[in-house]
């Protein structure tokens, strides 16, 4: 295999690109930016002139309390706990009335469990006979 080591010159394009082509695109997108910029801008004062008809109300503003409704975030959630259990172990140690109208009581859960133990647990009629 021979390879052709001579030295030639360079070799390169001999003829430039033409610029007329490069111009008229350059000039055809100024002209469409141009146009462009016309249309948005008459659009906006055509709109800036006509206002809406009528405006549209906003569905939030229909209720006349700007407070949500239950349940919300707690503001003090720590000291909201603590009474809440203060409440329930007051509830579960104390009597008192729970419908004074048909005579139902609420007695302490201590003692209520010594009842319970003093009467017995019910059992299954099928448990007793075997």
């Amino acid at each position: 295999m021979e390879m052709n080591l001579s030295k030639s010159p360079p070799s390169h394009e001999t003829t430039d690109a033409d610029v007329r082509p490069i111009v008229l695109i350059g000039a055809g997108l100024a002209v469409l930016l141009i146009a462009v910029g016309g249309i948005v801008y008459g659009i906006f004062q055509y709109l800036s002139a006509h206002s809406a008809i009528s405006p549209q109300s906003n569905p939030m503003t229909v209720f006349d309390s700007q407070i949500p409704p239950s349940p919300r975030i707690e503001e003090h959630p720590a000291i909201e706990i603590q009474q809440l259990r203060a409440q329930e172990e007051q509830t579960l140690s104390t009597y008192g009335w729970v419908d004074k109208k048909t005579g139902r009581v609420r007695i302490p859960i201590d003692r209520a469990m010594e009842l319970q133990l003093q009467r017995g647990f019910p059992a299954r009629q099928e448990a007793a006979k075997k």
